[in-house]
């Protein structure tokens, strides 16, 4: 049951993730018309490049596509196509980063009041050890567990807000039109890249957590640890997620439509 759904899961981020991911970028071209062909093109190169890679990889084999899989992809293009004729690139991108980053934001914020749980619980652990010398594994795991939770959930909010960590020399001093183009090319080139091979690669890992119900090596500690592996495809996600309103900011920015 698991396997079918993973496989489900991986064709919908090709089918609907990457398509919804070209945006941004046939946002660039002037005219409904163009910049919806624009996009029909980004989305038939970036649809069919890991299935020429797959097929041409020595270790890999073709994938297998269900009729059923292959028409929900096709009817999400098409239906994609038509909203991007009708509203154009650059608005359909825009009204779909609105609802996105509310969702985004939401999550962050949620995720950082994990923070004053974890310290609260981590004051009970050692005040429960020290002062009355009891001692629960299922508490001193409940941190970690938040720990993990607060860094995965609020990654795509940190990266919404500018508040990640920016190793660079330029960016700082640089224009608004330089700064829009490196987060354009840094979403593209790096970003959604690395995201949506993580989250291919992480499926059968959380898929074999969950078929397991993986939890605790203690006895007497959290049997959920299929859950927090989750928060790994969740994370990926949010990531996305908040790289499509960066790079449709970006690409607004750079058409001369910015702040």
């Amino acid at each position: 049951m698991l396997t079918p759904l993973g496989d489900i899961l991986n064709w919908l981020a090709a089918g609907v993730l990457f398509p919804l991911l070209m945006l941004p970028l046939a946002s660039l071209v002037d005219g409904k018309t163009k910049s919806g062909l624009a996009w029909l093109s980004l989305v038939a190169v970036a649809i069919a490049s890991p299935v020429v890679f797959a097929i041409l990889a020595v270790d890999l084999a073709p994938p297998k596509i269900s009729a059923g899989l292959m028409t929900a992809t096709i009817a999400g293009v098409v239906i994609g196509f038509i909203l991007t004729i009708s509203n154009g690139a650059a608005e359909f991108a825009r009204r779909l980063a609105r609802p996105i980053e509310w969702v985004v934001r939401r999550v962050g914020r949620i995720s950082l009041w994990l923070i004053m749980a974890m310290a609260l619980v981590q004051f009970s652990i050692v005040i429960l050890r020290y002062v009355f010398g009891m001692n629960f594994i299922s508490m001193q795991e409940s941190v970690t567990y938040m720990h993990g939770a607060v860094f995965l959930l609020a990654g795509g909010y940190a990266l919404l807000t500018d508040d990640h960590v920016r190793v660079d020399i330029f960016y700082r001093e640089a224009s608004p039109r330089k700064k829009a183009l490196v987060d354009l090319a840094g979403a593209y080139v790096f970003l959604f890249p690395f995201c949506l091979v993580a989250l291919w690669a992480a499926g059968p890992y959380v898929a074999n957590a969950w078929a397991v119900r993986e939890g605790s090596m203690e006895q007497s500690g959290i049997k959920g640890v299929y859950l927090l592996k989750t928060l790994i495809s969740v994370y990926l996600l949010l990531l996305i997620m908040a790289g499509f309103v960066v790079a449709t900011r970006a690409a607004a920015m750079l058409k001369g439509k910015g702040a």
